[in-house]
């Protein structure tokens, strides 16, 4: 089963962050927003860098990670009963920030709106990641 994560570019500390989340989850698609030439403490893993998610596959289910009470976005499924479909692409928005549709979407249209539970505004990204992902693992074996 492939899994995608698309997620958002950030300060330089946070990229180790994402590396082990990749490695220890089984990531095989990686797409990274917000890359503005910043080179320091690249990802370890090969990235491909998008505008919008209008620049992901459209032939994978895109699940987009939102706040239940986002400002711009919210999360529609929770995340206790959510099936993880196959061959997915997890869409995380920045840190301690809301996604929109104007500037992260390029019109694109998720698949699913999911949002974590515990979670009420925000969080770091890579930690709604880490909850997403071992989710998956658990669910799907």
């Amino acid at each position: 089963m492939t899994t995608g994560v698309c997620f958002f570019r950030e300060k330089s500390w946070e990229q180790d962050q994402w590396s082990y989340l990749f490695s220890n989850f089984g990531v095989s698609d990686i797409w990274e927003m917000g890359y503005d030439g910043l080179t320091d403490f690249d990802i370890y893993q090969p990235t491909i860098k998008i505008e919008t998610a209008a620049e992901l596959p459209t032939d994978r289910p895109l699940v987009l990670l939102a706040p239940k009470e986002g400002m711009y976005i919210q999360g529609t499924e929770s995340l206790d009963g959510f099936v993880h479909p196959e061959n997915a692409i997890y869409l995380f928005g920045p840190s301690h920030q809301y996604l929109n549709d104007d500037d992260h979407m390029g019109g694109r249209v998720p698949d699913h709106s999911v949002y974590i539970p515990l979670v009420k505004h925000e969080a770091f990204a890579h930690t709604a990641a880490y909850m997403t992902l071992w989710d998956r693992q658990v669910k799907n074996g």
